[in-house]
């Protein structure tokens, strides 16, 4: 039987509170060694370790008392979200809306904390339409922050969309751009999006436009939604995917065979 048992927590204190509640032995009574203290990461999203410790089993029994922790729930005032009466539906708005405000300010913190270690000079500026975040950087030296084409700054728009979105009811969409650099990239999407979805349609076959990240095949889905001869499809797991342009079957031509 072993004389050691380890524990992890997000940090000590909770990796501490895991080892008595499973033993049922109290703090006082807890023997224990720090094997790691654990690590935040970057904006607690990558490289998170968790703090672990080493229990000696060696004296406990079952005469241990575990120890009582009592919790005292503080309930914060109402956000609205719940409110009935006329003005309720207002309410609901009201408190969406500010808590989309407070999650786009730390996006605008984040990206700020980021931009500021790879250049400096540089003006952050947002704008909220519905569930999309603009964040427009202003800076002498765009080339740094795009990065070969553009792969330095899918990876900064990456990590403010994970922490806009993190513990985040409403999934928000985040555009990060710096000299137009995204608008001219859409614009080259949606040029490539048509062109493919026409070769499908005509070769009746489906054609790929390989690996994309979750913006730019957003930016094809919405391109192609409207147009009734083609499906669009994300094939893969994580953040880049294979998107496939499907052609659809051509009822009107079948009938028109028949008919003929």
């Amino acid at each position: 039987m072993p004389h050691c048992l380890e524990f992890d927590g997000i940090n000590i204190e909770k990796a501490i509170e895991t080892a008595c509640k499973d033993l049922k032995i109290s703090k006082e009574n807890l023997k224990y060694d720090i094997i790691s203290y654990g690590s935040s990461g970057i904006f607690g999203l990558v490289g998170v370790k968790k703090a672990r410790i080493s229990v000696d089993l060696n004296g406990i029994n079952n005469g241990n008392v575990r120890e009582e922790v009592k919790i005292n729930i503080q309930r914060e005032p109402s956000s609205g979200l719940n409110a009935k009466g006329a003005d309720g539906q207002k309410s609901v708005e009201i408190a969406a809306e500010n808590y989309k405000n407070i999650n786009a300010e730390k996006g605008r913190e984040a990206l700020n904390y980021i931009i500021n270690t790879i250049c400096d000079d540089t003006v952050i500026n947002l704008t909220v339409a519905g569930t999309d975040l603009f964040f427009e950087i202003e800076s002498g030296t765009p080339s740094v922050i795009i990065g070969k084409k553009g792969q330095t700054l899918d990876a900064i728009q990456y990590l403010v969309e994970k922490i806009v979105n993190k513990n985040n009811g409403e999934k928000l969409n985040v555009n990060v751009d710096i000299g137009g650099y995204l608008s001219k990239r859409h614009e080259k999407l949606k040029k490539l999006a048509e062109k493919i979805a026409e070769k499908s349609k005509a070769k009746g076959k489906p054609m790929s436009l390989g690996q994309m990240n979750a913006n730019d095949r957003r930016i094809i889905h919405l391109c192609l939604k409207n147009d009734d001869e083609v499906k669009t499809h994300s094939i893969g797991e994580g953040f880049v995917k294979k998107l496939v342009i499907y052609p659809k079957k051509r009822v009107h031509s079948a009938q028109a065979e028949k008919t003929s």
